[in-house]
């Protein structure tokens, strides 16, 4: 897939009454397969689909150069993925991306397309936490 075939819109949104920028707006397309199963894995863990994205992110970081190897995904892109994320969040991964060489949009992409549809990825706990880690057959 051409990687400009796809569009990531990234703004800062500030919090009602209060001025201050807390979240940013991310906006992007995938699968409607993969949108389903996030969303249904959000639903089952009794998470907003935000909440759920920040938390895969999160976790995602400290392994996430197999992301690098992975190829975006191959299926049409059909729907869209509007979510708000921490600044922390998107700091983190705005600098990882940039490590990466990728935009925000194909990282999210890659993570939930391998997570939820190819299943190449999973997370595993380890020292206390959750991390990214390749599913090997």
């Amino acid at each position: 897939m051409n990687h400009n075939q796809s569009f990531a819109e990234v703004s800062a949104s500030p919090q009602p009454g209060r001025g201050i920028l807390t979240t940013h707006v991310i906006s992007l397309r995938l699968p409607s397969v993969t949108d389903a199963a996030f969303r249904r894995s959000a639903a089952n863990a009794a998470m907003s689909v935000s909440a759920g994205l920040d938390w895969l992110l999160s976790n995602s970081f400290s392994n996430c150069q197999l992301l690098f190897g992975l190829a975006d995904c191959p299926e049409a892109l059909d729907a869209k993925l509007d979510v708000r994320i921490p600044n922390a969040t998107f700091e983190q991964l705005k600098s990882t991306a940039h490590q990466l060489g990728m935009p925000v949009s194909v990282y999210i992409r890659k993570l939930l397309y391998h997570y939820y549809t190819a299943k190449t990825l999973k997370y595993m706990r380890s020292n206390g936490h959750y991390t990214l880690a390749g599913c090997h057959d």
